[in-house]
């Protein structure tokens, strides 16, 4: 239950994660044993949307491949780089499957492809994302 995270009191975003259902889970187990350590977003999404942009401090409730609402994490650093800076440093944080470079670029360049394409946008080296470090607070139950 939400009240359990009295950090979800105030200011916090809703996110999903995971492309279907099986890699959600993964990727939740991953949050939960700090292998994932990080979460991006795109700014063009965000203002498209009309979506605040996350702050340090702010807490982030992910919800599985259904929408219910799974684990909580609380962001510790936001970083603004273009995705044609993207390299280790940053994929390194994320969970173990796509930490290399080579395995990241290509498949969230394509993921995020998918996604922008609905606000005839693409992914290209100049596009902005925020690199959002967390830490893991817990579980939502229910």
């Amino acid at each position: 239950m939400l009240t359990a995270h009295p950090e979800l009191t105030g200011d916090y975003q809703v996110r999903s994660l995971g492309i279907d259902a099986e890699t959600t889970e993964q990727i939740f187990s991953f949050i939960q044993s700090r292998e994932k350590v990080a979460t991006f977003s795109l700014p063009w999404v965000l203002e498209a949307n009309h979506f605040p942009h996350p702050k340090v401090g702010m807490p982030i409730l992910l919800c599985d491949y259904d929408g219910k609402p799974r684990l909580v994490v609380k962001l510790t650093d936001i970083r603004n780089i273009t995705f044609g800076e993207m390299g280790i440093n940053e994929s390194s944080l994320d969970g173990p499957p796509v930490q290399d470079p080579d395995i990241w670029i290509p498949l969230h360049r394509t993921y995020w492809n998918g996604l922008l394409s609905q606000y005839d946008r693409e992914c290209t080296d100049d596009m902005p994302v925020l690199v959002e470090p967390f830490d893991y607070i817990g579980t939502v139950s229910e």
